[in-house]
């Protein structure tokens, strides 16, 4: 059997360990573009902060891991073509490669909105490491940095550049940070926060033009017309799946490559994991892009095991959010923005910087936001993915407060990092090894 994989992310790692696991003989081999593999886009945003070394960004030393586990790891070679008829790929050097079953795990790519001044130079997405690096050394003398998109990458990194000592500006044009996780009591709650540590948090701001100074960029003009000095532009405003060389027949759309519950494709022996693949919802039971680092661990692992003859389905596909913010630990999941109404409840309590909302469909929790304490977070989890029906949610969280502390690792939801309380109830980072997560 030749099993050919693409990506080397979390969904191409785990596969590979996952074939390797039942098949010990046959070829494994790996085509990344990539010239930093395994990567974890998780701990990019820690590093930038220079608290933490070159070391902590890769969650497998490839070198050894390919030589453990016998893969032909070829890096900084792109995939250009897929034919699914001679069950072969085609190379960017030219050549082809076939196979037996292959998996696209090729991930994501940034956005790039079309404002004028775009492409000038200090302009970065923040993807891989080639992008944080560049952030970070381009400019001798900088101060001011402007991060365009409020979503979780873009806060996270805003937070960490400002430890580095530099003015950072966050300019989000929704009228709330991170829309698709936060709420409007949220959103205001994190952009105080962030505020009251230094950050400059514009919602409802969209930039019209980016300027520049002999071709390197000097500022943003907002559509307000205000203008925000910058001398680094960093555009974190979401990322679409990397599919743009895959063969019709695999019906990529702009959410991903469908597959089943086995992550395999409408084509026979092709399988699609992490931000490539389109999956269902658990909690709706519609299409979803699930862009999240323990989704692909998991996804990678379920198409690994059954390129290799295994039979395991892919479950509790929902949304998982953790980070924690100058002192404020926000969790989120599900669906925690649905509106009320059409079988839909919405509970909210709480004040200050401490909140808490469950949103439940025919009594059955399908989202939260905890924003303080996190202590409810991993009986929530538990009760979502059983689809309990909850119909005091009140009592629910009295009760959640009850349970001892747990760890949203212990749940089957690890990240690169995450943080964990200590015996002093207060907060570090500790690294997780994604290996340890289960389907």
């Amino acid at each position: 059997m030749r099993y050919l994989v693409i990506g080397s992310g979390p969904a191409g790692i785990s596969a590979a360990e996952e074939i390797r696991k039942e098949d010990p003989e046959s070829p494994i081999t790996m085509i990344t573009a990539d010239p930093h593999p395994a990567c974890s886009p998780v701990m990019l945003t820690y590093w930038v902060s220079g608290r933490y070394p070159r070391e902590s960004l890769f969650f497998r030393d490839v070198e050894s891991w390919a030589a453990a586990h016998q893969v032909d790891l070829r890096c900084g070679v792109t995939v250009t073509a897929i034919d699914v008829h001679r069950q072969a790929a085609k190379l960017s050097a030219g050549d082809d490669i076939t196979y037996d079953r292959l998996l696209i795990a090729t991930g994501a790519v940034p956005v790039i909105p079309p404002i004028p001044g775009i492409r000038t130079g200090g302009v970065y997405t923040f993807r891989t490491f080639a992008d944080a690096e560049g952030i970070l050394t381009s400019r001798k003398e900088m101060e001011n940095v402007c991060v365009m998109g409020g979503g979780f990458i873009g806060i996270k990194l805003a937070c960490h550049l400002r430890d580095r000592g530099l003015q950072v500006s966050v300019i989000e044009k929704e009228p709330r940070l991170a829309s698709r996780i936060f709420d409007q009591r949220a959103s205001d709650i994190v952009r105080k926060q962030l505020r009251r540590h230094g950050l400059c948090v514009e919602t409802g701001a969209g930039i019209s033009e980016i300027l520049n100074r002999n071709g390197w960029v000097s500022g943003v003009r907002l559509e307000d017309g205000r203008i925000f000095p910058a001398q680094i532009l960093v555009a974190a405003v979401g990322v679409r799946p990397n599919t743009a060389f895959v063969d019709p027949s695999l019906a990529a759309t702009r959410e991903g490559i469908p597959v089943d519950e086995r992550m395999e494709t409408g084509v026979p022996h092709v399988y699609a994991a992490g931000d490539a693949a389109t999956t269902l919802d658990s909690l709706t039971s519609l299409p979803c892009n699930n862009a999240i680092w323990p989704a692909a661990t998991r996804q990678g692992r379920v198409a690994g095991a059954n390129m290799a003859g295994r039979r395991r389905a892919y479950v509790h596909n929902f949304s998982l959010n953790a980070l924690y913010l100058d002192g404020l630990q926000v969790t989120t999941a599900g669906h925690p923005c649905e509106p009320e109404g059409d079988g839909v409840r919405v509970f909210q309590q709480g004040e200050g910087n401490d909140y808490r909302k469950m949103v439940l469909k025919s009594d059955a929790l399908i989202g939260f936001i905890l924003i303080g304490d996190p202590s409810p977070a991993a009986l929530l989890l538990n009760r979502m993915k059983r689809g309990d029906i909850l119909s005091d949610p009140a009592e629910w969280f009295a009760r959640s407060r009850r349970t001892p502390v747990g760890s949203l690792g212990n749940m089957g939801f690890r990240h690169g990092a995450l943080w964990q309380r200590s015996a002093k109830a207060t907060y570090k980072y500790e690294r997780l090894d994604a290996a340890a997560d289960q389907p």
